[in-house]
């Protein structure tokens, strides 16, 4: 993956429990993630900043958007797209889904989840203006699928200084991919911490 300086890879805000609404495709941001969705952008400025890189709105073109086709992504981006006056694309293959691969362990759904993200983040990268910035928002369970098959790749710095346990990443939290990758340089990856 070459192309955007910065990629902001977002898990999705607090939604409630599953089984909370019949569809859990459907299931919306509880007052804590509308809250978290709200303080997003500001948050995500605040954390680029302080690592030496610009605001989202920095960028001449503004940022590429993409999330996961369930409620509780895009409405997490939603403030954002709207604050930057940008449009909100979705990806199906960012999305969390029923894997088709027998398992007890999870390892093969990680491996399918992680491949179908990477997919998705290749083709969003190549429509990201070169320096540029690009933000996903995906779930608990992909995201660290989604990183692993980056490092499997050797796109990231290693040892990667995070955990990638799947669900570790806080709801509302990110993981900043810093470095274009275009000179074969791996890119750094840190965590950010979720709005309040």
């Amino acid at each position: 993956m070459s192309g955007p300086a910065i990629v902001l890879l977002v898990r999705h805000a607090w939604a409630g429990q599953r089984g909370a609404v019949p569809d859990d495709r459907a299931r919306p941001l509880d007052e804590r993630g509308r809250r978290q969705a709200t303080q997003l952008h500001g948050h995500l400025d605040a954390g680029l900043q302080a690592r030496g890189h610009p605001r989202l709105g920095d960028h001449p073109d503004g940022p590429v958007l993409v999330s996961s086709p369930l409620v509780r992504c895009t409405t997490t981006l939603a403030p954002l797209a709207a604050a930057l006056g940008v449009a909100l694309a979705t990806d199906d293959r960012l999305a969390e889904l029923e894997v088709p691969l027998p398992s007890r362990d999870g390892w093969p759904d990680a491996a399918y989840l992680g491949a179908r993200a990477l997919a998705a983040l290749e083709d969003a990268a190549a429509r990201t203006p070169a320096g540029g910035a690009l933000v996903l928002c995906g779930h608990g369970e992909l995201l660290p699928a989604l990183v692993a098959a980056l490092a499997g790749r050797g796109a990231l710095a290693t040892p990667v200084a995070i955990d990638l346990t799947a669900k570790r990443l806080p709801k509302g939290g990110a993981w900043l991919l810093a470095g274009t990758g275009a000179d074969g340089a791996p890119r750094t990856i840190v965590e950010l911490a979720p709005p309040a």
